[in-house]
């Protein structure tokens, strides 16, 4: 919970009376109004009301705005333990708890918050991201429900449950759920963003296109919505429009905002338009960004240009390296496509494709099962 948000509990209600007449919570406050905390614990330990609940409070709050989360957590353990009904320490101790890894305790304080006050839709909407950290994701998806339930104008619930809803593969229901805030409220960029990711993965790319652009429009800061720019770019790519494509690359550019999928977005778009020399730098950028995870494609599309301006010495090169670095059978296919298709060497090409049965004995796809009949063919002719 954001800091600036817990000085309106600062007050407890109900808990200022009875106080000790030896302490006053308004002098805190107003320490805390003034953000001199050295001074509201100066106070505190000066005047201590340990049976006092709105002295636990205050100690634990200011406490817990000085960043000292065990004394936090002693505070309002303690006032816990003296009045359970209590919704304001639990709330701080499941947020003490969630800082310091401890979810299954966190979640427990936000169970039992969600028990006090069933109707307050945070609670449901904490105690999902509890969930999901602890890896369960359905009870994630049921507590953002009821979430959205009691709050279906919530932004960040809309967003949530929609990422939730995407992640199990409902991704129409997420759609809907996406439209119905959308009609009434478009100011909250996240749910804009998983608009446009959700209508890129229907393939509905003319309408990600659309809904990209009205966030491009207003300047919406690339870095928070990083998914949804780059499905923008290659709604453009899936459309044939390698220059609006260019023109969200170079927009990211500018925005400090450039990444590897951007990158190779870009890379495809200057091959689109027969950039090829271009599309090679950038394809080699993109291996720089990743030499581990994503260097095989990369390297696999430099060969593609490669082989549509005929330099197929360097496509089989990239081949090999492709190969060497990452054992990918399919490598030594294309290589062997090469000097088959274009070469017309069928000793190299026997070599290959040899090399390709070895190390793929046993088709596990259907690509595979056709490539090795290819293949068997190839190498006795007289059994076709």
């Amino acid at each position: 919970m954001c800091k600036k948000l817990i000085i309106t509990l600062l007050s407890l209600g109900s808990l200022v009376a009875g106080a000790q007449n030896s302490y006053d919570p308004l002098k805190v406050l107003g320490f805390c109004k003034d953000q001199d905390y050295d001074q509201a614990l100066l106070y505190l330990n000066a005047v201590p009301a340990p049976e006092n609940e709105q002295y636990l409070f205050d100690l634990g709050y200011v406490h817990y705005l000085s960043d000292h989360a065990p004394e936090a957590k002693a505070a309002f353990l303690k006032l816990y333990e003296k009045n359970p009904n209590l919704q304001s320490p639990q709330l701080y101790l499941a947020r003490l708890y969630d800082q310091a890894g401890a979810e299954q305790t966190a979640l427990l304080h936000y169970k039992n918050l969600v028990a006090l006050d069933p109707g307050n839709y945070k609670y449901w909407h904490f105690a999902s991201g509890e969930w999901l950290k602890l890896k369960q994701p359905d009870s994630a998806l049921a507590y953002i429900r009821k979430s959205y339930t009691l709050k279906p104008t919530a932004g960040r619930v809309v967003y949530e449950l929609c990422t939730l809803l995407d992640n199990v593969k409902q991704k129409q229901e997420a759609e809907q759920v996406a439209d119905r805030f959308l009609q009434s409220d478009t100011s909250y960029f996240p749910v804009m963003g998983k608009k446009v990711e959700l209508c890129f993965d229907a393939g509905r790319y003319h309408e990600a296109i659309t809904w990209g652009e009205r966030l491009r429009i207003r300047n919406v800061a690339p870095i928070s919505l990083s998914n949804a720019y780059i499905h923008l770019l290659y709604s453009y790519l899936n459309v044939k429009q390698p220059d609006s494509a260019l023109s969200v690359y170079n927009w990211l550019q500018l925005q400090h905002a450039n990444n590897e999928s951007a990158t190779y977005g870009a890379a495809l778009a200057h091959a689109m338009k027969k950039n090829y020399t271009i599309s090679d730098s950038l394809l080699t950028e993109c291996i720089a960004f990743n030499i581990q995870e994503m260097a095989a494609t990369y390297l696999t599309a430099k060969a593609a240009n490669a082989i549509a301006v005929k330099d197929y010495n360097r496509a089989i090169a990239l081949y090999d390296t492709s190969y060497y670095i990452f054992k990918n059978p399919l490598d030594l296919f294309q290589a062997g496509r090469i000097f088959d298709h274009y070469l017309k060497s069928r000793e190299r090409a026997t070599g290959y494709y040899k090399r390709y049965l070895r190390q793929q004995p046993q088709p596990t796809t259907n690509e595979e099962e056709n490539i090795s009949r290819y293949i068997r063919e190839f190498l006795n002719p007289q059994k076709k």
